[in-house]
């Protein structure tokens, strides 16, 4: 088995909900997705996280509008 190691890291900063939104929703659907691959979560399991995760995202962005649109 050939190893693999890490040559550099670009754009390198803290990842927040405010600054990547979209990276960590979709990162956190990944995480479900293979939940269920590996049979630790359900499908039933799955939809409802998945459904809690995309209004949270989508809740996330209508209060950074709200508060970019109070700024000016």
């Amino acid at each position: 088995m050939e190893s693999i190691k890490l040559e550099r890291i670009e754009n390198d900063h803290k990842i927040t909900r405010e600054t990547d939104g979209k990276f960590l929703y979709e990162y956190q659907k990944a995480v479900l997705l293979a939940l269920v691959e590996l049979n630790r979560l359900t499908e039933m399991q799955y939809r409802y996280a998945e459904e809690k995760l995309r209004q949270q995202y989508f809740n996330d962005l209508k209060r950074q509008s709200a508060h970019l649109s109070n700024r000016t």
